[in-house]
């Protein structure tokens, strides 16, 4: 055989563990004996996973079907592909009555999200019974005390596994596989504990990642599997199998739910309400393995008891893994503070939430050489997760009243607390999009049933500031704290989650020694300051407050066509829909779609005794063809159209009488100028960051429905731009190396010529070395030194570089409070400057021009929430977060951070949109019209 050189490895070594691999691979793939395995063997199914130690494995009913009898290969010797997988699950299902299995949703490339159940036959013949018992103790305010402690006594715990978020970190759902069937062929001591005890494994989080991974890695190697990490087989191409189908990162989303797969798997668990879960991952090939306790931080809204379970997890997995003599390591990293994680989100419902790391991620492939010379294999990967696995299982069981008791103590705890109540107003644009959002968490959510005087303090005002008697009006949302899912209101509504101080403090050392801090995540994430939502804290709400519970899909205000559209003259001149936020972008793309002509007003007015601002949308009946009435009387087909697909946008449509307005533009001025359908291209593809372009694409494709294509970064210059008005350019570093020679003087040429060319971070330095834009970075200052020769002021030179005042700061994930130009048409709709959340070290220069400097950051206590810097807080102060650039007859927009962050932070998404839909419009010569 041929294989290529590794460093430190002879080649006869490598050639002789793959050996041993694949013939493990050949002799596994018969079916086992018809007696069951002793208990003191190694089952064949995992003895290529054990390298020569036994694991802490059961004894196994030789009628149980192994993953080796029905895929044919033994594990570890090659992957599965998702169906493969299935079909093993399909199979257990059918040869065990401790196992069953359902479909609980689909991706968005069609593989179904499975959930399989995993008990005692009793358990599983009774498992809705079981399933209602949990969801009573999830709610305990029904409860009497006896009735709890006869449920906590008697209802098996439920445990969730979580298996391949990311679709890179391939060896969890492989061991998915080997935790089912060992859990369905157990003996010994195992069906009493599954009497107590009801698993659920979900095999395979993200299909369609895996699925990319799997194919691209099959596609790069060779016969054999190459450990040389530079092999191509250990490298991903663009762009990688991480995410999901949108490419965004699914272990990030869970609090957000922007994707189909998050908001299906929030149903099913809110259908059963585990006290465990785990969700397994792999790490870099080069560390060991990871199980908690966490790292700090901590979230402070966590329930204590909870958190102290992963101490007991902790040591239960470390004896078994010393047993083996696997080297480990605990609260070193993975903290436990940001809420959209997989074991984070969780804990804030009460279960015991845990993140378990293997070496290996997207490189380790199916044998990798580490730098010590030793060789992970998928083998080594898929043992330790399937340790876990059991071992958590075990430790679920064995503490199963226990936990219980804690699970339903923490949500009842959280119910009887008399915590504060967050309310904003009804009426705002994304006001119901946040309601929807919590009460698919299943978070309570009411509206006032009339006008009512609260004490109560603005969010961003100082927590410590004395509350002031307000009126809020009929309709305002209302959330209090006072419910069992009251730690989750607090961490997603409150301005700020706090970091202890000691934590910061050794942060802050980290730094100065220029070591890097320790913060996994962004540091903020405030849901009303996300939505651009002025928000309210009662901290102290009265009883009785008179609240209308809002239901699942009913948090919007009513749509359509306005019921008094007839008294107005049928179709008058027009409708008009005044800005909806993402709802409102929605509605503009669906009139495009259909072909119905509109303009956008770049100015206020007020008409029929009703104030319309910027970014109000007309759409006219004349030059629509379908605008007049119907012969039978009645309304007109255009009124069913904008009624129908206001109706789908969720915006509501009132009628324009006549064109005169009482104040401001009037609707046939050219400052409301029509729009034409903007032809969109967004680059993707290698030195595009992958969840940034997932981030536009989600946005475009499915919250807004805009027409648009996605266009390769390396063969743009095959692409004739002058079919394209928009080009988006997302976060990435490589468009120096992706867009040069010819191609960059095209794309350069196009944006003179009536392009208009979005940037989002990175992308500004391409911007930069093209002269397309004249936005600078901050860059340390050049002391100056009186030396031998300086001349009168002294030459120029740079001071330590490792001094903080020389070098970059990163913020991690800060919220910054920010000042808007109101009258840019790149504002439109946007009725307050909105909250911006800062990552990274990139600082834009604000050019001091109204016409450019669109959106900056304030200049006095510009931080919001999160941890910033002082040296970074004095850079930020005052710095561009957003430009709008004449070039020629076209226009470059930068946008210093991702406008559409993790496709929750909504309140600047309003910006890309303007800059994509009207962007042709306001770059157009004459004023903002653009005639095509």
């Amino acid at each position: 055989m041929t294989l290529s050189p590794c460093r430190s490895t002879s080649i006869p070594r490598i050639a002789t563990a793959l050996a041993i691999v694949l013939t493990l691979a050949v002799l596994l793939t018969a079916p086992a004996p018809a007696a069951a395995q002793s208990s003191d063997t190694v089952p064949p199914l995992l003895e290529p996973l054990s390298h020569g130690r036994q694991l802490d494995l059961p004894e196994l009913d030789s009628t149980v079907p192994s993953p080796a009898q029905v895929l044919g290969y033994s594990l570890g010797t090659r992957f599965t592909h998702h169906l493969r997988i299935l079909d093993y699950l399909d199979r257990l299902a059918e040869a065990s009555p401790r196992v069953t299995l359902w479909h609980y949703g689909a991706t968005y490339e069609g593989r179904p999200l499975t959930l399989v159940a995993i008990s005692s036959p009793s358990n599983i013949e009774h498992l809705e019974e079981i399933r209602a018992q949990h969801l009573k103790l999830a709610d305990p305010r029904g409860l009497d005390a006896d009735e709890r402690a006869r449920l906590t006594a008697e209802t098996p715990v439920v445990v969730w596994l979580a298996y391949g978020v990311h679709g890179n970190e391939s060896s969890s759902a492989e061991a998915a596989m080997a935790a089912a069937y060992a859990l369905a062929a157990a003996g010994g001591d195992w069906p009493a504990r599954l009497e107590h005890t009801v698993v659920l494994i979900d095999p395979l989080v993200n299909p369609d990642g895996r699925e990319r991974y799997v194919s691209a890695y099959e596609q790069r190697r060779g016969r054999l599997p190459n450990p040389n990490a530079d092999s191509a087989e250990h490298w991903e191409p663009w762009p990688g199998g991480r995410q999901n189908h949108y490419l965004v990162d699914l272990n990030r989303d869970w609090s957000w739910a922007s994707q189909i797969e998050t908001r299906q798997r929030l149903a099913a668990y809110e259908r059963w309400e585990p006290q465990v879960f785990v969700d397994y991952h792999e790490m870099f090939a080069e560390s060991t393995y990871f199980f908690p306790p966490s790292a700090d931080p901590v979230n402070p809204y966590l329930d204590q008891r909870t958190v102290g379970w992963l101490d007991v997890f902790g040591r239960a997995n470390a004896a078994a893994f010393d047993r083996q003599g696997w080297p480990y390591f605990k609260a070193e990293s993975f903290d436990l503070f940001y809420p959209g994680y997989g074991d984070a989100y969780p804990t804030f419902r009460g279960a015991v939430g845990m993140t378990y790391e293997m070496a290996g991620h997207g490189r380790a492939g199916l044998v990798m050489e580490l730098r010590d010379g030793t060789l992970l294999t998928l083998a080594d990967r898929i043992a330790r997760h399937t340790t876990t696995s059991l071992s958590t299982v075990r430790t679920a069981a064995e503490n199963r009243q226990k936990l219980l008791e804690d699970f339903v103590a923490a949500r009842a705890d959280a119910a009887a607390a008399s915590g504060p109540a967050y309310l904003w107003p009804g009426d705002a644009p994304e006001a119901g999009a946040l309601a929807g959002l919590l009460v698919r968490h299943g978070i309570e959510v009411g509206r006032l049933k009339g006008p009512t005087r609260l004490a109560a303090r603005e969010l961003t005002a100082d927590p410590d500031g004395r509350p002031a008697e307000r009126s809020f009006p009929e309709g305002t949302y209302v959330v209090a704290t006072s419910q069992p899912l009251g730690n989750l209101v607090r961490t997603l509504l409150d301005r700020s989650t706090r970091i202890d101080d000691a934590y910061l403090e050794r942060q802050r050392r980290r730094l100065e020694r220029n070591v890097g801090t320790e913060f996994y995540d962004i540091t903020a994430w405030s849901l009303p300051l996300a939505y651009n939502l002025d928000a309210w804290v009662v901290p102290a709400p009265p009883a009785g407050l008179g609240v209308v519970p809002v239901a699942a899909g009913s948090a919007h205000a009513p749509s359509g066509l306005a019921a008094d559209e007839g008294d107005q003259g049928g179709d008058g001149v027009g409708y008009l829909v005044a800005p909806a936020g993402l709802d409102g972008y929605r509605f503009v793309a669906s009139l495009l779609r259909a072909g119905i002509e509109l303009r956008v007003a770049f100015d206020g007015f007020e008409l029929q005794g009703t104030s319309y601002p910027a970014g109000t949308v007309f759409i006219p009946r004349l030059g629509n063809e379908d605008g007049t009435q119907e012969s039978t009387g009645g309304a007109s087909r255009l009124a069913e159209r904008v009624d129908r697909l206001a109706r789908a946008a969720g915006v509501e449509a009132e009628v324009a009488a006549t064109f005169y307005t009482g104040r401001g533009v009037s609707l046939g001025s050219d400052l409301v100028p029509r729009v034409a359908p903007p032809r969109i291209g967004v680059l993707s593809g290698p030195g595009v960051s992958p969840t940034s372009f997932g981030f536009l694409w989600h946005l475009l494709d499915r919250q807004v429905e805009l027409a648009h294509s996605r266009l390769d970064v390396d063969r743009l210059g095959g692409v004739d731009l002058s079919d394209f008005d928009v080009l988006v350019l997302p976060n990435g570093w490589g468009y120096g190396a992706a867009l040069t020679g010819e191609t960059a003087d095209e794309i350069v040429r196009w944006v003179k010529e009536g392009g208009v060319l979005v940037a989002v971070g990175g992308a500004y330095r391409w911007l930069q070395q093209h002269d397309l834009t004249g936005v600078e970075e901050w860059k340390p200052a050049e002391e100056k030194g009186a030396g031998k020769g300086d001349g009168e002021g002294g030459a120029a030179h740079k001071v330590d570089e490792n001094s903080l005042a020389q070098r970059p700061i990163q913020t991690p994930g800060a919220i910054v409070a920010t000042e808007l130009t109101p009258e840019h048409p790149l504002a439109l709709g946007v009725s307050s400057a909105p909250p911006v959340l800062v990552t990274g070290h990139t600082v834009l220069l604000p050019t001091g021009d109204p016409q450019v400097d669109v959106l900056r950051v304030v200049e006095e206590d510009p931080i919001l929430a999160g941890v910033a810097w002082p040296e970074a807080v004095d850079r930020l102060s005052g710095s561009l977060l957003a430009s709008f650039e004449r070039q020629g007859r076209g226009a470059v927009v930068l946008f210093a951070q991702e406008p559409d962050f993790r496709l929750f932070w909504r309140g600047t998404a309003p910006l890309f949109l303007n800059a994509v839909i009207y962007g042709p419009t306001m770059s157009g010569g004459g004023g903002y019209g653009r005639q095509r």
